[in-house]
């Protein structure tokens, strides 16, 4: 019997099992499982107990190193010797690297002589002194050390490796998270090919510290954010802060009518005076010096312990102590029926972790059980006193600027306790807020003498201590400080900023990252320096290769069939594909995915059309896998992946990766006309003959802007006045705002403007139902719709092909696109605040709501099946839906089936709905139920069809 196992070997004589629930199952001729599988190779009179015992270390094997360690041929006794069936990635240094971290220097004896241990991890060439220098390294665990030296035995000589295998990372810090040494290997040699090999060995020690220096700065970060809770306290502490503000209200109400139980008109004639602002203004002032205390302290003792942590934070909680009296401190306190336990301002817990502090107590237990549950809403303290600075501001600035001018704390026991953030002698305020606040004075920029103490000068008007709240958060996310946004309104500044950098540029959150990002600049054209001296000299002068700029531009001839599934969710999974349309997005995935995907071959078969380029999305709009989707032959047959790849080339889930092809290969395919080649140079013809192209815009832009404009005119009005609710601006301004916006600033402006009663959530739902364009498309003459097979593409987010481009860019139709695009957006952000169960969706259904509005979020909610508090509707494997009058499921003509639509479009994967009611049945959150339960919500919606 022969078994063709990976690497090319055929085992003669010898049988493989593998392990099943039921037990050892033997493979006939390595038949019946699929390419790649760790088997369990012995010979076939071996015992049952021996084969059971060989199948169970095998198990142990592949728990402990993944089934690449099977490859390596590890001993797993009774004549028994573990290997892959053919068809696995990778080559031998993969498997005996994977296998010697499972068994450990102890066990290196079962994967056969050291010798042959050695050649696999470094080639033919190496030398005792290596193999010692590799055995410390494994000894001592220096896993990554000896993952670099094995990739990099292709390109460095073995005195070399010896100074590779004697580095050390970080404590606690992996640089080689992902990706195999021989993928890593393939990558070296084609960056290192052209530089000096005298070169070599200083360009790969200096990336080594450059990236322990930047994994470093991520586990700082995770540790940091470690420190605070995962459950998120926001929504909590804001109406937990509503009820404290409305109380301090209405006390100012009856001490200024000096009535105790003022009537409805007597409110309603108040009006605040300048004691009420200052007192707002004071408040906001003490709870961001404290929110500001809390963070900084939570970073403290993420970086250097509980105890030496809040030692370097003593004095910085006293001074913030000192701003809150005993009565407001009682009063933050107090418990409140129906409400967050937290308190409603920070300051009282500073005061709490200061009174510990004073009383000299031990770091024991019981004090870290007293003092992190209090850091650990740091964050979420420091995030609600932003935004209520932000509404204060607002509400003061232009209005009450001699208030705000006259207003003065003082900073200067502070800035003794805290110090200081950002450099006082750089701070030119922020202008919209700190220009009517100082009057006529200078910035503290200008204000500051030589030599002067910054305290003396400073005042609360230079709103420095506002910056130092949000760059306290900043540096609990990791970074320096924030930065600023300017014109985009409060807060001013992002404290959380994305990585700067172009496309393309290699990225150094791991070895694999930073080198696989170079080798994808070489593979584009870029030539080395003649002698780099260092990682980012070789990047940099990679990056100036004018075939780099090149490689970003261009869009792709995407075929009509895969436009047409273009943001589908993969039937089966939670994964949404995206199709590339230009070669900036191939760039942008090769930057994050590591691989070779922005690679010539590839970028030129999709430019022409030939190929299709995909990319597979989680729910949090993660980038998971990459494929090419290649025509069958001939291509009206259909479609099929020619190659499916996870992060740095590793397999994907095999799962997903069958449900991906049998999805794909249901796919129909392309027209005859579409997929012709395009020959480089047209014979010679004689002008008469000559047939003129299709041109779009010229053709069907009058009659498809007739149309557009027509429906436009008919909805825009009621259509903008909701938009305009939830950009915060006026309704010709609210698309353009609304449109720039990311998915998770728009999912926070619905939920603001529900939250803060700007619109209502059924004329959100029926204005972002309004669709003027796809109107304009339904009604456009099918000839021209046959003739023009890209105008569907217009119904999806862009980019758009240039014609289409073009065709939006016509005052007819510009306006229409916008308000469609828009429209689908506002739509996936109400599923978004659905799917994490936000209060404002359940606060809506508490009044009267709309059917569609209801069936889509319910069918949404059962499809996605969210980690969150769900009560079924109806008993699993049933189809009638409770309540008057009572629906079914299955109507074609029914609310249910009809909402199918635009469950899509609130980001949920339909194709599972029918599995879910078979498991759960219709399920809503609990929150929704709370007034009535699903017969009075029923009765709320079906009141209003429309």
């Amino acid at each position: 019997m022969k078994i063709r196992l990976s690497g090319g070997v055929v085992a003669s004589g010898r049988h493989a099992w593998i392990a099943r629930p039921s037990g050892p199952h033997r493979l006939p001729d390595g038949a019946g499982a699929r390419p790649g599988t760790p088997v369990a190779l012995g010979p076939e009179e071996a015992p049952a107990q021996d084969v059971a015992d060989a199948v169970r270390e095998l198990s142990l094997l592949v728990a402990d190193g993944g089934a690449v360690a099977a490859g390596a041929g590890v001993d797993l006794g009774g004549g028994f010797r573990s290997a892959r069936l053919d068809g696995a990635r990778g080559d031998q240094r993969d498997a005996v690297l994977a296998a010697l971290r499972a068994v450990g220097l102890s066990g290196a004896h079962r994967l056969g002589e050291r010798a042959g241990v050695l050649v696999a991890l470094f080639g033919p060439a190496v030398t005792k002194r290596v193999g010692a220098a590799a055995g410390r390294a494994a000894e001592e665990g220096r896993w990554a050390a000896l993952h670099l030296a094995s990739a990099a035995s292709d390109v460095l000589g073995p005195e070399q490796l010896e100074r590779v295998l004697a580095l050390e990372a970080p404590e606690g810090v992996d640089l080689t998270p992902g990706g195999q040494p021989s993928v890593l290997a393939g990558y070296l040699r084609q960056v290192f090919g052209p530089v000096p090999a005298p070169r070599r060995l200083a360009l790969i020690l200096d990336l080594w510290e450059r990236v322990a220096e930047r994994r470093a700065g991520l586990a700082r970060r995770e540790a940091r954010l470690a420190t605070q809770s995962r459950r998120d306290r926001l929504e909590d502490l804001r109406a937990r802060r509503r009820h404290d503000d409305d109380e301090h209200i209405m006390w100012q109400v009856r001490i200024d009518l000096a009535d105790e139980q003022p009537s409805l008109a007597d409110i309603a004639r108040w009006t605040p005076g300048r004691w009420y602002w200052h007192e707002r203004l004071q408040r906001a002032f003490a709870d961001a010096i404290a929110a500001t205390a809390l963070v900084r302290t939570a970073a403290a003792v993420a970086d250097h312990g509980l105890e030496d942590g809040l030692g370097r934070s003593a004095p910085m909680l006293r001074a913030a102590a000192s701003m809150m009296p005993d009565w407001a401190a009682g009063k933050a306190v107090r418990r409140v029926p129906g409400l967050t336990g937290l308190p409603a301002r920070p300051g009282a817990y500073v005061r709490d972790l200061a009174h510990r502090l004073a009383a000299a107590r031990p770091m024991d237990a019981k004090a870290a059980g007293y003092v992190r549950p209090r850091l650990a809403c740091a964050r979420d303290f420091a995030l609600v006193v932003v935004e209520d600075i932000g509404r204060l501001m607002d509400d003061m600035v232009g209005t009450h600027d001699d208030l705000l001018r006259e207003w003065s704390p003082s900073l200067e026991s502070w800035r003794e306790g805290a110090g200081y953030g950002r450099p006082p002698a750089e701070w030119d305020g922020i202008l919209p807020w700190s220009g009517p606040m100082l009057g006529d004075a200078e910035p503290l920029r200008r204000r500051l003498a030589p030599g002067q103490d910054p305290a003396t000068a400073e005042t609360a008007a230079d709103l420095l201590w506002y910056a130092d709240l949000i760059d306290a958060l900043a540096r609990l996310y990791g970074h320096e400080r924030a930065q600023p946004t300017p014109g985009t309104g409060w807060p001013w500044f992002d404290h959380d900023p994305p990585p700067a950098g172009e496309p393309l540029t290699p990225r150094l959150d791991s070895l694999m990252g930073a080198v696989s990002g170079a080798a994808q600049l070489v593979a584009l054209g870029g030539v080395p320096p003649r002698a780099p001296r260092t990682w980012a000299a070789l990047t940099v002068g990679l990056m100036s290769a004018t075939a780099i700029a090149e490689a970003l531009t261009g869009d792709f001839a995407v075929p009509a069939p895969l436009a047409a599934v273009d943001g589908a969710t993969v039937p089966g999974t939670r994964l949404r594909l995206k199709i590339a349309r230009s070669a900036r997005d191939v760039a942008e995935w090769a930057d994050h995915m590591g691989n070779c995907i922005a690679g010539p071959a590839y970028v030129e078969e999709a430019r022409e059309g030939r190929s299709g380029l995909a990319g597979l999305y989680d729910a949090d709009g993660l980038l998971v896998v990459n494929a090419e989707l290649m025509p069958l032959r001939p291509a009206s047959r259909g479609w099929r992946v020619s190659e499916i790849a996870a992060r740095f080339n590793d397999a994907p889930d095999e799962t997903l990766e069958q449900r991906f092809r049998d999805w794909i290969a249901g796919i129909p395919g392309a027209a005859k006309d579409d997929t012709a080649p395009v020959p480089e140079e047209l014979p010679p013809v004689r002008p008469a003959r000559r047939r003129a192209a299709p041109r779009l815009v010229e053709e069907a832009g009058r009659a498809l802007g007739e149309l557009a404009l027509g429906s436009w005119e008919r909805v825009a009005p009621e259509a903008l006045g909701a938009f305009a609710a939830v950009a915060g601006t006026g309704p010709d301004a609210a698309l353009v705002r609304l449109r720039r916006f990311g998915g998770p600033q728009l999912t926070g402006a619905v939920g603001r403007a529900l939250e803060e009663g700007a619109t209502d959530l059924v004329r959100i739902w029926t204005a972002s139902g309004h669709r003027p364009l796809r109107g304009a498309l339904d009604a456009l003459d099918p000839a021209l719709r046959d003739r023009f097979d890209q105008l569907p593409l217009l119904l999806g987010e862009p980019p758009l092909p240039k014609t289409l481009r073009r065709l939006v860019k016509l005052p007819a139709i510009a306006d229409a696109y916008s308000l469609d695009l828009v429209a689908r957006r506002v739509r996936r952000a109400i599923g978004v605040l659905a799917l994490r169960d936000d209060p404002v969706i359940a606060r809506a259904f508490a009044k009267p709501t709309a059917e569609p509005l209801l069936c889509a979020l319910a069918v949404t909610v059962t499809c996605a099946a969210p980690d969150i508090g769900l009560v079924p509707v109806m008993p699993p494997r049933t189809t009638t839906v409770p309540g008057y009058p009572a629906t079914a499921l299955e109507d074609e003509e029914g609310p249910w089936q009809r909402a199918l639509p635009a469950v899509r479009e609130l980001g949920a994967d339909t194709a599972v709905f029918w599995d879910e009611i078979a498991e759960h049945g219709l399920r809503v959150p609990a929150s929704w139920l709370a007034h009535g339960g699903w017969a009075a919500l029923w009765s709320r919606a079906h009141s209003h069809r429309g």
